[in-house]
């Protein structure tokens, strides 16, 4: 796969999948750690480097600005729904890391879609997701083209989408 995840058993992220953060220039700023399954209610879903400031980062970034500018490039929250629409086909995509956009993360974006450029955003269907889309499309809106994309089912979100659902979606 193209995006080195891996099982770690040693470590600050040991009993998690590693997932490696690049930066927009494609060097590892940071891995994530996802605790496979559902975690215990004390443990956290979602464990990451302490420093280490994801409002500074796109996950992906670096991939999705290889791709030709004239297609959507795709917003959403988490790693594996970017990881998923990648799989796809879909690689002009990227990763909040979460339902809220930073002042830096709005900047990258604007740095790398032109005034022609059209940007999709795909939250979760949850209150964050609706929350967050809703706000991250009035500021994206201001200079460049964006389509919300809402999901018909309650909870739905993008890394549960079928190969055939993710084709209905963007053609």
């Amino acid at each position: 796969m193209d995006f080195g995840i891996g099982f770690c058993s040693k470590g600050m992220m040991a009993d998690r999948i590693a997932i490696p953060i690049h930066n927009v220039e494609g060097e590892v700023v940071a891995y994530a750690g996802r605790f496979p399954g559902e975690p215990a209610e004390d443990t956290p879903k979602y464990k990451l480097p302490q420093g280490f400031r994801k409002s500074l980062e796109l996950f992906n970034i670096d991939r999705a600005i290889k791709e030709p500018a004239d297609k959507p490039l795709i917003i959403v929250e988490g790693f594996f729904g970017c990881m998923k629409l990648h799989q796809f086909g879909y690689r002009r995509v990227v990763a909040l890391m979460g339902s809220t956009m930073s002042a830096t993360q709005e900047a990258l974006i604007r740095e790398h879609t032109d005034r022609n450029g059209h940007v999709i955003i795909m939250f979760d269907e949850d209150e964050a997701g609706r929350v967050g889309r809703d706000e991250i499309a009035a500021r994206l809106a201001k200079f460049v083209f964006v389509k919300i994309h809402v999901f018909e089912q309650e909870d739905q979100q993008p890394d549960k989408l079928s190969a055939e659902e993710a084709k209905g979606l963007f053609e």
